[in-house]
């Protein structure tokens, strides 16, 4: 059973995930003490420039799930999530094989 977006925050996504239900995300990584690098990615895998517009799909890209790619990386994303209004639509997972 394929989980619903409001039901993955906190557990296993992978890309194939993100692209079957068309998630646009960021791919989180833990950087020094509690900074977090974040690159924008289009639900198809294609990495995205600044105006987040994918020129694979032709659409303009609305990341709302942080894809985490280390436990460090999902801790700091949640704190984000939880504490900074500017995040409070998203969702933070940890990013799978």
């Amino acid at each position: 059973m394929q989980e619903s977006p409001s039901e993955m925050n906190g557990m296993v996504v992978t890309r194939t995930t993100l692209r079957d239900l068309k998630r646009d995300y960021f791919l989180a990584r833990s950087g020094g003490s509690e900074e977090l690098l974040m690159e924008p990615y289009c639900w198809c895998g294609s990495a995205l420039e600044q105006d987040y517009f994918c020129t694979e799909c032709n659409h303009k890209c609305r990341v709302t799930m942080i894809a985490c790619a280390d436990a460090r990386a999902l801790s700091i994303a949640q704190a984000l999530v939880r504490t900074n209004a500017d995040f409070h639509k998203f969702e933070a997972a940890t990013l799978g094989a």
